[in-house]
Formats: C-alpha cells, structure tokens, sequence
C-alpha cells in the first residue's frame, strides 16, 4: 500500500477524542486517555450491520445529542489485516472529519471485546433507500447530489485518501428533507495514496467498481468513474450495467 505524506494532507477542523476503558491491556488501538463508553453514552437501537459489528443509535448524556455508534467486535478481526484496516478507517475518518459532506468521528472507545465508533446520525438515512423510494431524481437534483459528492471525493484525493467503496448505501442524508445534503460515510476500504503510485488489490462493490481495479492497477480515478455510475443510477434508477459475472467475481 503506498502511504501518502502527512505533511501535505489537509488537518480536519474537527478532532476525535479516543479512550479505553480501566485496567485494559490486550488493545488494538494505541490509546492513553480512560474513560468508559456507558458513563457518557446510553446505546438504544439498532439501525444497521457491518464485516465486524453493528450500528446503533446512541444519547448523549449531558448535551443530550443522538448519534450512532458502530461497535466492532474484536473477536471478528481475524487477520492483522483486519486490524489494520479498522486502525486506517479511524484514523481517515478522524482526518476528514470536519467537510460538511463527510460524517463526522466523534469519539472512539475500545473495550475488552469491543471497538466502538461514536459518529453523527443522519436522520434521513441512505440515499439508496432514498432511491428505492424515488425511483429516480430529478436531473436539479441529481446535479446538486453529484455536485457535492465530486467535492467530497475531492477532498479526499486532496488530502492522498481513495474511499474505493462509493456507491449509494455509504451516502447518507443529513435530514429527511429532499433537498437533505450528502454525507459520505464507511471508510473501511479507504486507503492512502501518493500522487502518481497506483494500487492493487480488487476491492470495492460490484456494479461501480472501475475496469481498472479489476485489472490489477488503479488511482485514484477508480472514485471518479463510480460516482459517474451512481450519476447514471440517480438519473436513471437503474445501474449501467448488467450481467451474470458481476456477482460471481466477488
């Protein structure tokens, strides 16, 4: 994996506040700050699920702010490469954090069996279900969606970062309105970049991932040519392309 230069990345405008609980030794995460997820925080909900946990809504309990709160769970990290990845999405998330279209890390916490990420909840749920329910956009609306996605996915190859997983269900909406801004979230296939290197590896969803990926080599343009696809699906409700291979090379 090629690691882009620290120095030319863009600090976020917003910080993560990370801890572990009392008395852990076995950690994943370098962690010195203590503190224990229930003391601050009540868990309720389930909104979703992931590779390595689950996603529920959680409240704060002094400012009374609800947020949703991803909990990994350590015994599902098989590999060091699952390690590594959850130590990357953290630490990408925490630099991003702070773009209006980027859902913000507010806090981690690792605890015995678990890593929990504390982010902000958006009411109005994915814009995959938001086209599940449409159909299609309109191309007004359409051109605004993809107008903020192409800054977003800007930001990030700015500051060295390819997501590699862009597609409807890792866009939300900040609110139930329908003219709700974007907010790109699941970061646990991004990785860094440095200009002019390539990556290798196939990851990424089928029906956006790019010829090139498949390949064997790819940029950062792999970002481009899926948010072309998600252009296509917003206007048209449908995918671009179709076929029996799509889901068997995965």
């Amino acid at each position: 994996m090629d690691i882009a230069n620290s120095d030319n990345i863009i600090q976020p405008s917003t910080s993560c506040h990370c801890y572990r609980i009392s008395g852990l030794t076995d950690t994943i995460l370098d962690l010195t700050e203590v503190a224990n997820l229930k003391d601050r925080y009540v868990l309720g909900e389930q909104l979703g699920w992931g590779q390595f946990g689950i996603i529920r809504a959680c409240s704060d309990k002094l400012s009374g702010e609800v947020l949703a709160c991803k909990s990994i769970a350590k015994d599902r990290l098989a590999t060091l490469n699952d390690v590594r990845s959850v130590k990357l999405e953290i630490e990408i998330m925490s630099r991003l954090s702070g773009h209006p279209n980027v859902v913000s890390l507010k806090a981690v916490y690792e605890e015995e069996d678990q890593v929990h990420l504390l982010m902000e909840l958006c009411a109005g749920g994915g814009l995959f279900h938001r086209l599940e329910k449409h159909g299609r956009f309109s191309e007004q609306s359409a051109r605004v969606i993809f107008r903020h996605l192409m800054q977003v996915v800007q930001y990030c190859h700015d500051n060295g970062i390819v997501h590699r997983d862009l597609k409807p269900e890792n866009i939300l909406l900040a609110t139930k309105s329908l003219s709700s801004p974007i907010k790109l979230a699941d970061f646990g296939l991004a990785t860094y970049i440095k200009p002019g290197h390539s990556l290798h590896g196939t990851v990424g969803s089928p029906f956006y991932i790019a010829p090139e990926v498949l390949a064997g080599g790819y940029n950062q343009a792999a970002d481009v040519w899926s948010a072309g696809v998600i252009l296509y699906i917003l206007l048209s409700g449908m995918p671009p392309f179709w076929g029996r291979r799509q889901i068997k090379d995965f």
